[in-house]
């Protein structure tokens, strides 16, 4: 049982707008992340944002929201606010939402050596990249975490309970995070 965690509370500081409404072949970036889950069996989709925009094009995917009302403290505050919200048995799979190429076929390669106790990292030529399955024992520790920091820490601290999911190419991973990215791929 896996629970999807979108982030989407990030100020794109570095793009200087809001990255996630940024159109990509006419769609807003975060929307063609919303449309690989279709068909996906997860357990729920959660979508953690400040922004309303964001939370209404969730919504009419029929993803349930969750609004950050103080995306100052940090990704550590979105990731608690969708761990909190998720079933007790569940694990947990984390997005961001600037992944527009990111595929439902990774997806479930992914997801296929996921359980309880392990996290699953998919490295591309040996960097580590998301999204990242946290197991449900990884839960209380989750929920600890303060300030800017993700889930790196908590992987870095149990190194011997992570599988890495090696990919060779392809741009599936590929975030976007600044205008002369957003323009090379526009």
């Amino acid at each position: 049982m896996i629970t999807a965690i979108v982030l989407a509370s990030g100020y794109s500081s570095r793009m200087g707008e809001n990255k996630l409404l940024l159109l990509k072949d006419g769609i807003p970036m975060v929307e063609h992340l919303f449309r690989q889950f279709y068909k996906i069996n997860f357990y729920g989709v959660i979508v953690v944002t400040q922004y309303r925009e964001v939370e209404r094009l969730a919504k009419s995917y029929g993803y349930t929201t969750i609004i950050n009302n103080i995306p100052q403290n940090g990704i550590s505050e979105s990731i608690k606010l969708g761990v909190k919200n998720t079933d007790i048995d569940s694990n947990f799979m984390f997005f961001t939402g600037d992944q527009p190429f990111l595929r439902r076929e990774i997806i479930k390669k992914i997801m296929d050596i996921s359980d309880n106790r392990y996290i699953v990292v998919p490295r591309l030529l040996g960097e580590r990249k998301s999204p990242v399955v946290f197991g449900k024992v990884y839960r209380e520790e989750l929920l600890r975490l303060s300030g800017d920091i993700g889930g790196k820490e908590i992987i870095n601290k149990n190194l011997k309970s992570v599988k890495y999911l090696d990919f060779s190419g392809g741009n599936d991973f590929l975030d976007i995070d600044t205008r002369e990215e957003y323009e090379k791929v526009r």
